[in-house]
């Protein structure tokens, strides 16, 4: 999946920080998602390999709401959109006309998107916790997940007061990928028909599901025109 399951490094701190418990930053970062029922925005993501050297940009919009509804749309410059439910992830990609249908399994809750449109309680189970405490009521959450195969090794959450304001991701290769949070808005009303896909007529639809009637047998669908 390209975007933001896609997994990455974590830059180095370089503030003086007070570390607190496992249990206590679990406590602390559930606390302030559960305030969240809504959130959306824009954002800005970038790429660096472990040279440092800068390989993408994009941009894009985002929303979820709880429980489990989740929306990624990146439109410069590569257009995609991804919508999640508790089910499944439609990604779809105008380019290639195409739409992708996926079960969300266990990886897949084990990915960013559970920290605002999953279950927060999970959080525990699927990853390991530090907390970093700074000056100007900035806080930085550091996620390991417990799991081996996951998508990423280490995720970086910052806060600025209740306002979300940065992610950053790292993967075994040593690519990064940062993403600045624009304009957020939280606990605004967002109808749930907001999360359903979109989908053009004529788009090749592939799914990737467990056949469990036959008008579900198809590894393949068009939308009518």
């Amino acid at each position: 999946m390209r975007s933001v399951f896609t997994s990455f490094s974590i830059l180095s701190v370089l503030c003086v920080s007070m570390q607190l418990s496992a249990a206590t930053a679990l406590d602390s970062l559930v606390e302030r998602l559960q305030n969240i029922e809504t959130i959306e925005g824009s954002f800005v993501q970038y790429m660096v390999d472990q040279k440092g050297s800068r390989l993408q940009e994009t941009k894009g919009t985002f929303k979820a709401r709880r429980p489990g509804l989740f929306y990624w749309a990146t439109r410069d410059p590569l257009e995609q959109y991804i919508y999640a439910n508790e089910e499944r992830v439609t990604i779809y990609d105008p380019d290639l006309e195409q739409a992708t249908v996926q079960r969300v399994d266990k990886q897949i809750q084990a990915t960013p998107a559970i920290l605002f449109s999953g279950d927060t309680q999970a959080i525990g189970r699927e990853f390991t916790v530090e907390q970093r405490d700074y000056e100007a009521n900035t806080v930085q959450y550091l996620l390991t997940p417990r799991a081996g195969d996951s998508l990423f090794e280490r995720l970086l959450i910052r806060f600025e007061g209740a306002q979300l304001v940065e992610m950053r991701l790292s993967d075994s290769l040593g690519q990064e990928s940062t993403v600045h949070f624009v304009e957020t808005q939280m606990n605004n009303p967002i109808p749930v028909d907001a999360f359903e896909p979109e989908l053009p007529p004529g788009t090749d639809v592939i799914k990737d599901l467990p056949v469990v009637a036959p008008s579900e047998a198809d590894s393949g669908d068009t939308i009518p025109g």
